[in-house]
């Protein structure tokens, strides 16, 4: 969690107790799912050859979906 608060106040220039005493629950969503998707891309640009991890129960789905 204070990872979090550090990564808002670094993002809009406040102190840490500016962002616990202004911020909400959207802007914790806003900044998870930001890192999440940098993370993301990050990941992707390491490995780029690397498939995703998909279940069994998932890919007959998407087959069965596909065939409709």
């Amino acid at each position: 969690m204070i990872m979090l608060i550090d990564t808002i106040a670094e993002r809009y220039g406040l102190l840490p107790s500016e962002v616990i005493v202004r911020a909400n629950t959207f802007d914790v969503f806003v900044a998870d799912t930001a890192i999440g998707y940098r993370n993301t891309l990050n990941e992707r640009a390491a490995n780029p050859n690397k498939l995703p991890d998909y279940k069994q129960e998932d890919l007959l789905e998407i087959l069965k979906d596909g065939k409709g």
